[in-house]
């Protein structure tokens, strides 16, 4: 069983390579000019989401033993509960024990593919748990401690690997015959909060289940 959920890990994170390869070429190609590359992990890969870290916003918490914070951005192929899949994004704001290896987590916010808030949330009572409860939590925390697991990146920005992932769900353009095709913007011109830093000390707040639960609002 072990070994059919690391082969089909690991198939995802090619699929991963695959998919998002292009895309960081033509932005690191693009950007070279203006400003140096940063490094991201793309920690889970399925055909319904991909996680994203971003190691710029890993920050060091005040506290006994190894504690760090960072936010971790998963973008799903259908935000909503409606059809056609809507793709979108979370952003979650997760505590860790480098010492203990368990996790909690403190906010998260959804948003649609064009940035626009779907629902946040605040933990008022955090608890910690083991990290291996979730195969997600697990991989964020060797990259926030150990800075090592997933597929890395690069980019100038978050907003832009997560753009890229949302438009490999994107059916094929077929140009006009009379037409040559050309890469276009994606609609996603504005993510709100990809990019945003979190501030340390911030009051603990939220909390029903130790893992943030998927988020899924309804389709208005």
């Amino acid at each position: 069983m072990a070994s059919d959920a690391a082969s089909v890990y690991v198939l995802g994170m090619r699929r991963f390579a695959w998919l998002i390869g292009s895309f960081v070429f033509l932005t690191v190609a693009a950007s070279a000019k203006h400003s140096m590359a940063l490094t991201f992990y793309v920690i889970q890969s399925s055909p319904e989401a991909w996680t994203v870290m971003d190691l710029q916003g890993i920050e060091p918490l005040p506290g006994p033993g190894l504690l760090r914070q960072a936010w971790t951005v998963r973008v799903q192929r259908n935000i909503l509960t409606g059809d056609p899949p809507q793709p979108g994004y979370v952003r979650t704001l997760s505590e860790y024990d480098c010492i203990l290896s368990r996790a909690r987590w403190r906010e998260f916010s959804a948003f649609s593919r064009s940035g626009g808030a779907l629902i946040s949330k605040r933990n008022p009572k955090p608890e910690w748990g083991p990290a291996s409860e979730s195969s997600e939590t697990y991989s964020a925390l060797n990259v926030v401690c150990h800075g090592a697991g997933g597929a890395v990146v690069s980019a100038d920005s978050i907003a832009k690997v997560v753009i890229g992932l949302m438009a490999s769900w994107d059916p094929p353009v077929v140009p006009a015959k009379s037409i040559t095709m050309k890469a276009t913007p994606s609609a996603a011109a504005s993510l709100k909060g990809v990019a945003k830093k979190s501030t340390s000390g911030a009051p603990a707040l939220a909390a029903t289940t130790k893992v943030p639960p998927v988020v899924r609002p309804k389709a208005p």
